[in-house]
């Protein structure tokens, strides 16, 4: 399977969507790309998380009907979320233009491994929302999370 071909299959996880649509946005709106936002990343031991996540977090909130008594169950998948959004953001994306194809499958999997770690992180919380979500919700959201990045 192709880098881009599994990419794609774990963007069609929520962190992956989630990221995958604010990153889409900030490119529709004309910002530079996120190389530059890590370096600011990397310089601040904790950076805020993205606003293009809020909004996708506020999108998620209004697709699955999130109720008041769903709201602590809703927080904590958000606040992985968040997390996920600030280790993806101060990861590196690139090697340097001239590295070999050996630093390049190196920094490939090293984006992964974050990848794959805040994916582990969201499937417990994701897990208790989704138990306590109505049919109706669990449908919304199979069909959220089934549409993928952009849905």
């Amino acid at each position: 399977m192709s880098r881009n071909s599994s990419r794609s299959v774990v963007a069609g996880l929520v962190s992956g969507w989630l990221i995958a649509v604010g990153s889409t946005a900030a490119m529709a709106a004309g910002e530079p790309p996120a190389a530059s936002g890590i370096m600011l990343a990397q310089a601040r031991p904790n950076p805020a998380p993205v606003p293009d996540v809020e909004a996708s977090i506020a999108s998620l909130h209004q697709r699955l009907q999130i109720t008041p008594a769903k709201e602590a169950p809703f927080g904590a998948v958000a606040n992985v979320l968040r997390a996920n959004a600030r280790a993806e953001a101060s990861a590196p994306h690139q090697p340097p233009p001239n590295a070999s194809a050996v630093d390049d499958l190196r920094a490939e999997i090293q984006y992964d491994e974050i990848e794959l770690g805040g994916l582990k992180r969201l499937l417990p919380a994701l897990e208790a929302l989704y138990a306590s979500l109505t049919p109706a919700q669990r449908q919304a959201a199979d069909a959220t999370f089934r549409q993928g990045p952009g849905g």
